[in-house]
C-alpha cells in the first residue's frame, strides 16, 4: 500500500475499513507513552518484511475506529526520532517519520524498510519480529535467518492484477472484413507475477511454480500449463532471456528474428526481476481460494508464499 501522506489518506483508512496485516499497524495516541513498545513494534517490523506503524489512530479488531491525534508539544517528530534512535541497534537505515497535521495535533507516520541485519530492542534486550498482527519475541532461527540475507538472495513473488486496453481483430463475418478486418478496443485481465530479490547478494539462477485454480484463466491459456489437478494448473517461471542477434528478412514480411541461446539475468538485491503476465477471465469467481508460490533462487532456502484471489491488489502504473 502507499504511505499515507495526508489526513484524506488517514480518513480513507478508515472509511475503507483498511485491515492491520503483516505491515501495517494502528497506534492511538497513548501508544508513545511507552517508549519499550515503540522500540518494539518499529524493530519488529524492520525484522520482518518492513511496513508502516501509524501513531494517532485507534482500532478495534485490527480494524482502524477513529483518529487519535497526539499533542505535538509533549511527542514532538524530533523526540520520536530520538525514541527510535536510541532504543534500536542496530540503526534503522532508511526510516521515515511522517508528520500529518491534525489541526493543531498530528499523526505520525513511520515508515519502515526491510533491513539486512537483524535491530534489538534495547529496552528489554530482546529481538522481536512481525507475527499474527502483534509483535513477538524471535526464536534463535529466525534471527540467523536475518542475518543471512545479506549472505544469499532472497527472492519473493509479487502478485497483482493488471487491466489493459488492446486493440483485438473482430471476429470476419464475410470475405470482405477478411481482407479488410476491423479492430475493437477491450479491456483485457492479467495476472502479473514478479520476482523481488528482497536479499543482500544478487540472485543468479531464480525458478519459481504458482498454483492458480483452472477457472479463473481461459481455456487455451489453462490448456498449455501443467495439471496439478482437475481444477488447479501450475505456471513455472524462471529469469531467462534470448537476445535477438539478428533479423532476416523474406519479400514481403517484418522480419523473423534470430535469438542466441538462453542466459539468466540475474536479480539484484532490492530490485523486481522481468515480470510475467498470464491472461485472467475478467468474470471469474475470486473468492477466499488462495493462489500458492514457491520460488527457487541460487543456495538460498526455498522461499514460499501465498494470497487469496479476493485479496490480490491491482498494479499501479
Amino acid at each position: 500500500m502507499k504511505t499515507p501522506k495526508t489526513l484524506k489518506d488517514l480518513e480513507d483508512l478508515i472509511q475503507n475499513k483498511t485491515e492491520e496485516n503483516f505491515s501495517l499497524e494502528y497506534k492511538e495516541a497513548r501508544g508513545l507513552e511507552d517508549p519499550k513498545e515503540i522500540a518494539k513494534d518499529i524493530s519488529a517490523m524492520a525484522n520482518s518484511a518492513g511496513g508502516i506503524v501509524i501513531y494517532g489512530i485507534a482500532e478495534k479488531d485490527h480494524f482502524p475506529e477513529k483518529i487519535t491525534p497526539i499533542d505535538r508539544k509533549k511527542f514532538s517528530k524530533e523526540w520520536l526520532e530520538n525514541i527510535v534512535t536510541s532504543n534500536i541497534s542496530p540503526k534503522i537505515e532508511g526510516l521515515k517519520i511522517i508528520p500529518i497535521s491534525v489541526g493543531e495535533e498530528v499523526v505520525y507516520v513511520v515508515e519502515i524498510p526491510q533491513s539486512d541485519t537483524a535491530h534489538q530492542n534495547t529496552k528489554d534486550w530482546r529481538y522481536y519480529k512481525r507475527r499474527n498482527f502483534k509483535s513477538e519475541p524471535m526464536l534463535d532461527y529466525e534471527i540467523r535467518d536475518i542475518l543471512n540475507r545479506v549472505k544469499h538472495p532472497v527472492v519473493e513473488l509479487i502478485i497483482q492484477k493488471e487491466f489493459v486496453e488492446e486493440e483485438c481483430e473482430v471476429e470476419a463475418q464475410n470475405d470482405w472484413e477478411r481482407i479488410n478486418p476491423r479492430y475493437e478496443t477491450v479491456e483485457k485481465m492479467y495476472l502479473i507475477l514478479r520476482p523481488f530479490n528482497k536479499g543482500g547478494s544478487y540472485a543468479k539462477f531464480v525458478n519459481y511454480f504458482v498454483e492458480l485454480p483452472k477457472d479463473i484463466l481461459p481455456e487455451e491459456e489453462a490448456e498449455r500449463l501443467k495439471y496439478l489437478s482437475p481444477d488447479c494448473v501450475e505456471f513455472y517461471g524462471e529469469n531467462t532471456l534470448r537476445d535477438v542477434l539478428e533479423y532476416r528478412f523474406n519479400f514481403g514480411s517484418r522480419g523473423i528474428p534470430k535469438y542466441g541461446s538462453s542466459r539468466f539475468d540475474p536479480i539484484l538485491p532490492k530490485l523486481y526481476g522481468r515480470s510475467e503476465k498470464i491472461p485472467l477471465l475478467k468474470n471469474s469467481n475470486f473468492d477466499d481460494r488462495e493462489i500458492k508460490w514457491s520460488v527457487h533462487a541460487d543456495n538460498s532456502p526455498i522461499q514460499i508464499g501465498s494470497i487469496m484471489l479476493n485479496k490480490i491488489p491491482i498494479k499501479e502504473c
